[in-house]
């Protein structure tokens, strides 16, 4: 290969390398960081910040109205108006009369203030309900994405503890494949142990390929979700510890209602509904009158040439009420204040479906909790034993009491053992963290 294309090669290979930065981050720190880095959430802060500017513009209409305008016109024609002849010095009935000058200018302010207009009134109270809609709905998107990202924190938890049992266990069979291979050489052991012991290896090697792809999926899902760069290796600084099984248990009536006052969701039903009910009464207020504070000043000017020092600016002002009440709408406003109440049924409707679906939900998870306790509590127990089995075991094959296929068995059964601890440690993280946010316990930062 040539100097330079051995430079080059070498230096993509640093670039390469200095790209994979690798960040250590707990879970405490990756709900935080994904307080501001996740984009669901960033899309739903926008949201948010648009219903405060709807709330802004409906309130407008309650507000002053004041606007300026000015205007030229250049006319070939004089303006025509239309008069008795007698007006005019003539015998017809109507004379037109050519008057004004060909350039006409006019200026005005306006001004308008609304004194009476309940429907404005009460759209304002409705767009500040949409509001605290939105203010609610970003919170339960913040509970959903901390569900999320702390069961994704715990796959890979389990995932990397998964690796690590099979990594050592790996390493045993292999000894224990070398140890075969040595007493066939010997004549002391049979063909079908060591086809064995090479199978279990091989298995082994497997499953800890297929451990290693899942636990580089899981990384890139939980990237997403905090919002972390493709490019950053992550590396967990959790472990998933031990967990020691929880006295007593949750009872349901409490847990609905902790749910009742904490749950965003239903916090969204309920104002919904508190909303439908206010849109009736929106609906209704386009029947009432509207009254209307109004005033002009106007300036107006009219010549043939552009002399405008020597124009003459009458004024003209005035100040007035407007009502505007109404009569017949084609039945309208009827089908609008039907709409409303149908809208109202269905959001009483939807928020006792709500109440219903949440007390099944925690029911669920109080039983799911109350088993994953004493699963893990059995698990426990069983990885104490299967280690003193293994220990035994392996005080027997050393002093020539058992064969290697009785160790590797017991092997096994450890291995298997702690495995199936290490998945009652993952459920009982999972089921509690979910249990959590059925109660509305659970927030990102």
């Amino acid at each position: 290969m040539k100097r330079s294309n051995l430079i080059i090669l070498l230096l993509l290979i640093a670039l390469h390398g200095s790209a994979q930065t690798a960040k250590r981050i707990s879970l405490p720190e990756a709900l935080s960081i994904a307080a501001t880095g996740n984009r669901q959430l960033q899309i739903q802060a926008l949201e948010e910040a648009y219903r405060k500017e709807v709330t802004r513009e409906t309130r407008s209409r309650l507000l002053p109205n004041v606007a300026a305008g000015a205007s030229y016109q250049r006319y070939f024609d004089r303006q025509v108006i239309f008069l008795p002849g007698s007006f005019a010095g003539t015998a017809k009935p109507v004379q037109d009369v050519a008057v004004g000058g060909k350039n006409a200018f006019n200026g005005l302010v306006t001004a308008s203030q609304p004194i009476l207009n309940e429907g404005a009134w009460r759209q304002t109270k409705a767009a500040a309900y949409d509001e605290k809609i939105q203010r609610e709905k970003t919170a339960d998107l913040k509970g959903n994405l901390g569900t999320q990202i702390s069961i994704a924190y715990f796959d890979m938890l389990l995932m990397q503890s998964q690796l690590a049992l099979h990594r050592q266990s790996l390493e045993r069979n292999e000894k224990a494949l070398k140890d075969t291979r040595s007493l066939f050489a010997q004549g002391r052991s049979l063909k079908q142990d060591t086809l064995r012991a090479f199978i279990a290896v091989e298995n082994l090697r497997s499953s800890i390929s297929y451990l290693h792809n899942n636990l580089e999926v899981a990384g890139i899902q939980l990237k997403r979700l905090i919002g972390m760069d493709d490019s950053t290796t992550l590396e967990l600084s959790d472990t998933l510890a031990a967990e020691m099984p929880v006295a007593g248990a949750y009872a349901l009536e409490d847990a609905m209602a902790t749910a009742a006052s904490r749950r965003n969701d239903m916090a969204v039903q309920k104002l919904l509904t508190e909303k439908s009910v206010l849109d009736i009464a929106v609906a209704k207020a386009e029947r009432l009158p509207q009254i209307t504070a109004v005033g002009q000043y106007q300036l107006q000017a009219q010549a043939d040439n552009f002399r405008q020092g020597q124009y003459v600016w009458p004024p003209t002002s005035f100040v007035g009420l407007q009502i505007a009440m109404p009569i017949f709408t084609g039945n309208r406003l009827k089908a609008k204040i039907s709409q409303a109440g149908v809208r109202k049924q269905q959001e009483l409707i939807g928020q006792d479906d709500l109440r219903q679906s949440v007390r099944a939900e925690l029911a669920s998870l109080l039983s799911q909790w109350k088993e994953a306790n004493e699963q893990l509590r059995i698990q426990q127990r069983t990885v104490e034993l299967a280690q003193i089995s293994y220990g035994m075991m392996d005080d027997r094959y050393r002093n020539g009491l058992s064969t290697r296929l009785e160790l590797t068995d017991a092997e096994l059964a450890l291995t298997q053992a702690r495995l199936n601890h290490l998945q009652a440690i993952y459920l009982h993280k999972v089921v509690h963290v979910r249990l959590q946010r059925a109660q509305g316990l659970l927030q990102l930062p």
